[in-house]
Order: C-alpha cells, then structure tokens, then sequence
C-alpha cells in the first residue's frame, strides 16, 4: 500500500512516504527506546533529522522569504536546534526570573544560588 506519484511529479518520486510508514517507524523506535520519552535521542530519529535538517533549513527560509508562514515546521526546527544546544533560552529564562522575582540561578563556574547585580534584599 504505497503512495502513487503521478508521472507529472517525478521531483517527489522517493520522497512521499505513505503515512503508516511513519507511525510504523515511531513506534518502533519509541518500542526500542524502552520509553526514554524524546525519539529525537533514538538513533533513527537523530539520523533522520540530521539527514533533513538542512532542507528544513531551506523549506523554512525560503517560506519566510515569501511571507508564508509555516509555524510547524519552523517551531521543528527550532526545538531541534534548541533541543542540541548544551546552552541555550533557559539561562535567559532564569536571568529574567531573578530579576522580576529574586529566585536566583545557577552558574556553571561556581557553585550555589547567585543573584545578578539588581538583587537588593528587602
């Protein structure tokens, strides 16, 4: 049960995938994973998105060139680079809790609970 291309699309040839095709590879990969909870960490969905990530890219951009948006595929692609990064958002996101609430942050060239230069304890 495969997806018929039209000889008037052979640029898709290969590339349409039927889409139980895909939900058989999630869970398998999700089977193999032993429920780990991100199939991004599973070596099939690494490779996979290794493989797509600079068409993504491209398919993202060019849709912003245009004005078209395509918030799905751009909200991928942007957790998948932040998901890679070892250092990302969360840091700002904690620098702008200490400020509006005094909750403090965590360094990783000292230890402990810091504060920025705008903590006056009351």
């Amino acid at each position: 049960m495969g997806t018929a291309i039209s000889d008037d699309r052979p640029h898709l040839a290969g590339r349409v995938h039927h889409p139980f095709a895909v939900l058989d590879k999630i869970a398998t990969a999700f089977i193999a994973s032993k429920g780990q909870g991100n199939l991004l960490m599973t070596p099939d969905f690494a490779a996979m998105m290794t493989e797509a990530d600079d068409a993504l890219r491209l398919v993202v951009g060019e849709a912003a060139r245009a004005a078209s948006p395509v918030p799905a595929l751009s909200s991928a692609l942007a957790y998948f680079y932040t998901y890679r990064q070892a250092r990302g958002s969360a840091n700002l996101i904690q620098a702008q809790r200490d400020f509006f609430g005094a909750h403090g942050f965590e360094r990783i060239d000292h230890q402990g609970l810091h504060h920025g230069p705008w903590y006056r304890p009351v």
